[in-house]
């Protein structure tokens, strides 16, 4: 007969690893609603070289948070795993996957934040 130990601290670990990604989720629907908006700016802000330049800047953005929102997903469902299977698969990779997409979180609101910051000077300047 195999008895399972349980690791309660690694458990409280995975859960808020699960718990941070889906919070990224939500940065995400947050930056998806903030896209909007500001695509919609830009279409009623004066033609120019600042404003072509955010909207490619805007739809560079856009493909990066799709493939994102996917990675997030991905790791949600390796946690899922994880916290059902307890002790399965923990390994660096799972440490790694965690930075990167907390860096690319992090970065793709700096990305929209400096998108908004350069339609606001756009608008001072004109």
């Amino acid at each position: 007969m195999k008895t399972e130990t349980k690791d309660e601290a690694l458990a409280v670990e995975l859960q808020e690893l699960y718990l941070t990604g889906k919070q990224w989720l939500s940065d995400l629907d947050f930056l998806e609603s903030e896209e909007h908006f500001l695509r919609h700016q830009l279409t009623i802000a004066a033609a120019g070289t600042i404003v072509n330049n955010l909207t490619a800047r805007l739809d560079d953005a856009r493909l990066n948070h799709q493939k994102l929102f996917d990675n997030v997903h991905d790791f949600l469902n390796k946690m899922e795993r994880l916290i059902v299977e307890s002790g399965s698969g923990i390994n660096l990779q799972l440490v790694e996957d965690f930075i990167s997409l907390q860096t690319a979180v992090a970065g793709a609101l700096a990305v929209l934040k400096s998108i908004k910051y350069g339609l606001i000077e756009s608008k001072w300047a004109a």
